[in-house]
């Protein structure tokens, strides 16, 4: 991926290439992050993929959202004369497509919309009082667009998008799955040739927007393997050709590891304007990070009896409501009735969600919660309008945080056995005391950690493990910044004692302690011997652990006369 100009100062662009016979690949690029959502928080960019098949009739399908419109429309000219679209094939309804929409519509007043029966109802909401074209495809229709374009269609709604549809060309064998598959990465490569660099931005994005809807991703990946693929045309980022049966191979295993866990925590919710969503998904991630399974219900396409089988199941549950005329929204009022009939007291609750100016829908849940006997796990999160970052990461720590309460109670109840000679073993290996101090954006955080090592002398090298569920895990990707602060003897007590406890979601590691800001804007603690300043090349996911492979950009010793620190355990299954 080309770094060659500042992200910052790249203007939006749309790249045009033949991908195969009749077919056009139009990516809208954005280099630089464009919402505060959890699945852009890697802040790489992302494109927005739109295609042309042009048979004996021409299809347009996935147009962008309304930040690319102007851009799309002339690279659009440039491909066909916009006259002569015949269809416009929609993957997913977004509200923010509605500029693009309208101007195909505008220019070809006589064009066909295809879509999901659902995805049907959205357009003709959203074109309220206007004579619409539509073909709703249930999953047996084709489309002869001629010289052999004959288009099939898949729909694969998850909770996330109960419109969902995707559509294979037995001419190309291109199956065209919108966000199934998807990354956000912005760069110069149109496939994946160089594969294995993708692979951490679409563990990422499965994780952040696919792990919450493991089973309705397990039902498509059933549903598309009927079909011969040569490549996936995605909705963001490269498509995938060269690594596909590889990325296949890895959205099944995933899938699978979601469904096993033994902990599930259903996460239901309904928004308004999207901010609730928003907040879903930041739970979601944390719930997934933190090993448990996560059962995603949108309240407003759950039907009574997908509800409370999900409650049955679950350890745990969290509900989010916007706040809609002062109240909450009908679909949370029923999800509230069947919590309260059946009535499980034993099982954790949470509260959560966006309102605009008075957030009675929160008092309404937490009172009712209340008065049945449930106990909230955590004050409920209220946000005002749009989440920010440091928001949505502190919707994440609150899911890990409710997630490993629920690991705990578990272990509580199983009989504790004494530590394994090989436990014992492995807990002989030992590490330095350091703190682990990483910065992205607004979002500032710290660890400690003993499981660092030197891996190469050139460059100069280390290796990080980091737990799945740790908060800071998620800013440990390529082109990371970090800092090692390496204690001493002296005082590394203390630091483990404030490193070792609990800290509230949002809440200021650094409180207390002499800092200062290294040269890439992580933090040093004065009182360290020496410090490292690191940027992140590689993450090999192990186990319940990352290993982190970093590069020593600089770094200096604070106290030379004072030996390092080093942690030492009795067995090699706890820290």
């Amino acid at each position: 991926m080309t770094d060659t100009i500042s992200r910052e100062l790249r203007p939006r662009d749309v790249q045009v290439l033949p991908i195969a016979t009749d077919t056009t690949v139009l990516r809208a690029r954005s280099w630089t992050r464009q919402r505060f959502e959890i699945e852009y928080a890697l802040g790489r960019g992302t494109t927005c993929n739109s295609y042309v098949i042009q048979g004996h009739k021409t299809a347009v399908i996935d147009p962008p959202p309304e930040t690319v419109t102007d851009i799309y429309r002339e690279a659009l000219r440039r491909c066909l004369e916009l006259e002569t679209i015949d269809y416009v094939i929609i993957g997913h309804f977004n509200p923010n497509r509605m500029a693009s929409l309208r101007f195909l519509l505008e220019i070809a007043p006589n064009l066909t919309f295809v879509t999901s029966v659902m995805g049907a109802r959205y357009l003709r909401q959203a074109f309220a009082n206007e004579n619409l074209s539509v073909l709703e495809m249930r999953g047996k229709e084709t489309l002869d667009l001629g010289k052999g374009h004959i288009l099939k269609f898949i729909p694969t709604p998850s909770p996330r998008w109960i419109e969902a549809l995707c559509t294979y060309d037995q001419q190309t064998q291109i199956l065209y799955t919108d966000k199934l598959f998807s990354a956000h990465v912005c760069g110069d490569d149109i496939f994946d040739e160089d594969w294995d660099k993708y692979k951490q931005d679409q563990r990422y994005f499965y994780d952040s927007v696919m792990a919450p809807n493991a089973p309705h991703v397990k039902a498509a990946l059933e549903k598309i393997s009927d079909y011969p693929v040569r490549m996936y045309a995605v909705g963001n980022g490269p498509l995938i050709r060269y690594g596909l049966l590889e990325l296949t191979k890895s959205y099944t295993e995933w899938s699978h590891s979601q469904a096993t866990r033994e902990i599930r925590v259903a996460l239901l919710y309904a928004s308004a304007y999207g901010n609730t969503a928003t907040l879903a998904q930041a739970f979601g991630l944390g719930l997934t990070k933190a090993g448990v399974a996560v059962d995603l219900l949108n309240c407003e396409f759950a039907t009574t009896d997908e509800i409370r089988t999900t409650l049955e199941k679950a350890d745990g549950f969290i509900i989010g409501s916007p706040t809609i005329g002062g109240h909450a929204p009908t679909p949370i009022h029923t999800a509230l009735g069947i919590i309260l009939a059946l009535a499980d007291t034993s099982k954790p609750a949470g509260v959560f969600g966006s309102y605009g100016w008075s957030g009675e829908a929160f008092d309404l849940i937490e009172g009712k919660l209340k008065e049945a006997g449930y106990r909230l796990a955590f004050p409920t999160m209220r946000v005002r309008f749009k989440p920010s970052d440091p928001i949505l990461k502190e919707c994440e720590e609150t899911a890990i945080d409710f997630a490993q309460s629920l690991k705990r109670a578990r272990r509580q109840r199983l009989p504790q056995t004494a530590a394994s000679p090989l436990e014992q073993a492995v807990g002989r290996i030992v590490g330095s005391v350091c703190i682990i101090t990483a910065k992205q954006g607004d979002i500032a955080t710290a660890m400690m950690g003993a499981w660092i090592s030197q891996a190469t002398f050139n460059p100069p090298g280390l290796t990080i493990a980091i737990a799945k569920d740790r908060a800071i895990e998620s800013l440990m990707y390529a082109g990371g910044k970090l800092v090692v602060n390496i204690l001493g003897e002296k005082n590394h007590q203390e630091y483990i004692r404030h490193f070792r406890k609990n800290f509230a979601p949002g809440e200021d590691r650094f409180a207390g302690f002499d800092t200062s800001v290294a040269a890439n804007g992580c933090t040093i603690f004065n009182d360290a011997i020496a410090y490292l300043e690191c940027t992140v090349n590689k993450r090999l996911e192990c186990g319940d652990h990352w290993v982190i492979y970093a590069i020593v950009d600089d770094g200096k010793v604070l106290e030379a006369n004072e030996l390092t620190a080093i942690h030492y355990r009795k067995s090699g299954s706890y820290y």
